[in-house]
């Protein structure tokens, strides 16, 4: 989730930069400010139909040079978001070790900390997303395991979402052993 919230920040920066470059992205100075909202990302600056301030071909330009960012952007994000196997691995033994910290803290009687139960179902349909961009399962597959195991959160307490997700590794590994031939070959 914080990946999303630092993409969604970095695009909107990307966006931006052009206008604040050409004096236009703040609302400042000589009656340049963005559309309604005046601030920074609001719009192009506003003026009556038909007039441009800055030429259609000033707009093409900057429309192109906009797309251009966000383009390299997106390839740049996706890059980085691959991991090598070993590091996939390591990514997933880390989440596997909190799901099982977490169970075994159920077990014992332990009280989960507040709002467990939707922080738990959350990681959950993580791990399921995971493990379908890891071994590229198809959507029905995907979609059949996602309905099997994630259920409305208020109809498990934290400690049954805790054993949950603890038992959703136990699945994995056995989806993998019966999938042998596919995962070698997507490795």
């Amino acid at each position: 989730m914080r990946k999303t919230w630092i993409a969604v920040a970095a695009v909107i920066a990307l966006a931006s930069t052009p206008a604040l470059a050409q004096g236009r992205g703040n609302g400042g100075g000589g009656g340049m400010g963005g559309g309604p909202g005046g601030g920074m990302g609001a719009g192009p600056p506003m003026s009556p139909p038909g007039h441009s301030t800055f030429g259609d071909h000033g707009a093409s330009s900057s429309a192109r040079d906009i797309a251009s960012q966000r383009g390299a952007f997106g390839r740049d994000f996706a890059s980085d978001r691959r991991m090598t196997t070993e590091q996939r691995q390591d990514f997933v033994q880390q989440r596997r070790s909190v799901a099982m910290q977490y169970a075994q803290a159920a077990r014992a009687g332990r009280t989960l900390p507040r709002n467990a139960d939707r922080d738990i179902r959350s990681a959950l349909a993580e791990d399921i997303d995971n493990w379908r961009d890891e071994f590229k399962v198809g959507r029905s597959e995907w979609q059949a395991m996602r309905d099997q195991w994630i259920a409305d959160r208020t109809s498990l307490t934290a400690a049954q979402w805790a054993q949950r997700r603890a038992d959703w590794f136990t699945a994995r590994d056995s989806w993998i052993a019966r999938h042998r031939d596919h995962v070698q070959a997507g490795h």
